[in-house]
């Protein structure tokens, strides 16, 4: 007798070797999240079924540009008094769910619609997504109330597991304080500055250090760092730098009518938006159902940043994340007021240019790539990006790499990109270690700041035997030179390392088959020379071999790559009208 298909859709935090799912039957088993073939005919060895990838129906830079046509339809509908449009302010936070529409659509097609027993790994995005396409119901595990009180139970062991206790607080008040009002009852207010000053915002620790990095250009002129997070306020900053936090300059202004009349607006929107297939299928997964929260928290934070305009004596705004839009809105609010503004990115390039306009009076670009890449994948306009990088601290001029001690793996945060980091390094280290092991030398796993070193300490204990465990130290904090200096040769994904290593001479090797997004960044470095691409983890084993014709191949010079910002321009952008810090603030 025939037995009748069973297809499983497989979450992007689930995997075919553990689960409830792992022991049964499936005639084909279909990776929503992000994958490489390695792991799926690893996958199709353990549950002896097909697996097919989501990943192989992306089209990259194509598909970004039809989600950005796709929310075009919004545009300019949901005008607060201020003149803001909050459908632009907010669209981007659903890009990965647009995104993996259009991508889902096209696998659906592929899959057919056949008679066939349908489960997913556990309720919600993305399997509310499939069944939405489907038009059907589909089965899930973890469904009764009590398996899932067991697995927010087993969620937040891993989270106090995975993170130090500020930081999950940090995580607890993003999450339950996006609009302030705790936050403003315990944060210290100081009075106002006396000096005109240069407004950074900032959420992130990276995004403060290369905007510190900019105020060390103008060391005579005061800025004003306001972080919207505890993270965003580091040690180091120079000292022409003040911090406060947004907490600081929160209020107790009702904003419930204006609220009020974006949420009618918002409704008319949305009747109308879901007449688009992408939209309609956004809406019944549950995806368009956030932005409420969004509008009621972010006019709070609005008029925190109000204040901070209102009370500071603000000549310019220099922001380093406009695709946050907690960061966005003071960007926003200073161009209404006719303050001038700048733009620029923390890492190499920012791709969600290709899904946002530019909201300031132009852009930094730190390099001639990130410039190409603004101006020919972007489309922004030329005379709007100038060429301005932060200061750079002191490094070296390629030295001896063949003499390092060690090789280092530059990790990232694969799961903010739908990617299983455990699959991730069960297909790079072993080879890894294999090199360090042969060369005599020893092997780093630098961590990027959303990673947590005891969490990816332990999964690499799980993963690796204990001889390839103990040659590898975790390493975690800022990426400082003395971990460079060490470096015979460095490898990534898709990380801003490859241009620290190319600024101090170290070869950098990208794993481009691993690519964690759909913006071209790998593209790009290969396009300027920047990090030699590995297409298939093969190639892996075969940098040792190539490090003599590598260290010989010429790079891109230091002293023309990375441009640093001329003063006298900077201070002109930013609105400064002198070097004694007398600029007063411009009002529309």
């Amino acid at each position: 007798m025939l037995h009748r298909m069973r297809i499983l859709f497989l979450h992007p935090e689930d995997s075919p070797r553990r689960g409830p799912w792992s022991g049964q039957r499936w005639d084909l088993i279909v990776d929503l999240g992000r994958s490489a073939q390695f792991s799926s005919e690893a996958w199709q060895e353990i549950a002896k079924a097909p697996v097919l990838r989501s990943d192989s129906f992306r089209r990259g830079v194509e598909d970004l540009k039809q989600v950005r046509k796709l929310f075009s339809a919004g545009l300019g509908r949901l005008l607060d008094e201020e003149g803001i449009d909050w459908w632009e302010l907010t669209l981007l936070a659903i890009v990965p769910e647009a995104e993996a529409v259009l991508v889902f659509q096209r696998m659906i097609s592929e899959i057919g619609r056949a008679d066939t027993e349908v489960w997913t790994t556990r309720p919600g995005w993305p399997g509310s997504a499939i069944a939405s396409l489907l038009k059907r119901s589909i089965q899930s595990f973890s469904q009764n109330p009590s398996e899932r009180l067991s697995s927010r139970v087993r969620h937040y062991g891993r989270l106090l597991q995975r993170f130090s206790a500020p930081k999950i607080k940090e995580i607890l008040l993003d999450k339950y304080d996006s609009g302030y009002e705790w936050r403003s009852r315990f944060a210290s207010r100081t009075p106002p500055l006396t000096v005109s000053s240069v407004l950074l915002p900032s959420a992130y620790g990276n995004v403060s250090r290369t905007a510190g990095a900019y105020a060390r250009l103008l060391p005579e002129q005061s800025f004003l760092l306001v972080a919207t997070r505890q993270s965003g306020q580091p040690s180091g900053l120079p000292g022409n730098v003040r911090v406060r936090h947004l907490g600081a300059y929160a209020g107790t202004e009702d904003s419930a009518r204006e609220g009020a009349a974006i949420l009618e607006k918002w409704t008319q929107l949305k009747a109308e938006l879901v007449a688009i297939p992408a939209f309609a299928v956004l809406s019944q997964a549950g995806v368009l159902g956030r932005f409420p929260y969004w509008f009621q928290d972010g006019l709070r934070a609005r008029n925190a940043w109000r204040h901070v305009l209102e009370r500071e004596p603000v000549c310019g705004v220099l922001c380093g994340d406009d695709s946050n839009f907690f960061t966005r809105l003071p960007v926003m609010l200073a161009a209404k007021r006719g303050i001038a503004t700048a733009d620029f990115h923390h890492g190499a390039m920012d791709g969600r240019y290709l899904l946002k306009d530019l909201p300031c009076d132009a852009y930094l670009a730190k390099t001639e790539m990130e410039r190409d890449y603004l101006l020919r994948t972007c489309g922004l306009p030329p005379e709007k990006v100038l060429l301005g990088a932060p200061a750079q601290a002191d490094s070296p001029d390629g030295g001896d790499c063949s003499q390092a001690s060690s090789l280092v793996f530059f990790s990232e945060p694969y799961e903010n990109a739908g990617m299983r980091t455990d699959e991730v390094y069960r297909e790079v280290l072993p080879p890894l270690c294999r090199i360090a092991r042969e060369a005599g030398r020893g092997l780093i796993l630098k961590l990027h700041p959303f990673e947590s070193l005891s969490e990816r300490t332990r999964m690499i204990r799980d993963l690796l035997p204990e001889d390839d465990f103990h040659r590898i130290t975790v390493v975690d904090g800022p990426l400082y030179q003395e971990l460079l200096a060490k470096a015979w040769f460095g490898v990534t994904v898709e990380s801003t390392t490859a241009i620290d290593c190319l600024l101090s001479g170290v070869p950098c090797f990208v794993c481009a088959w691993l690519s964690l997004s759909s913006f071209g960044y790998v593209q790009q470095y290969a396009r300027f020379g920047v990090a030699h691409i590995l297409r298939k983890a093969a190639e892996l084993e075969g940098i040792p071999g190539r490090m003599d014709v590598v260290l010989d191949s010429p790079l891109p010079p230091r002293t023309t790559f990375w441009k640093t910002a001329e003063p006298e321009a900077l201070r002109q952008l930013l609105g400064v009208t002198s070097a004694t810090s007398t600029a007063t603030r411009r009002t529309s």
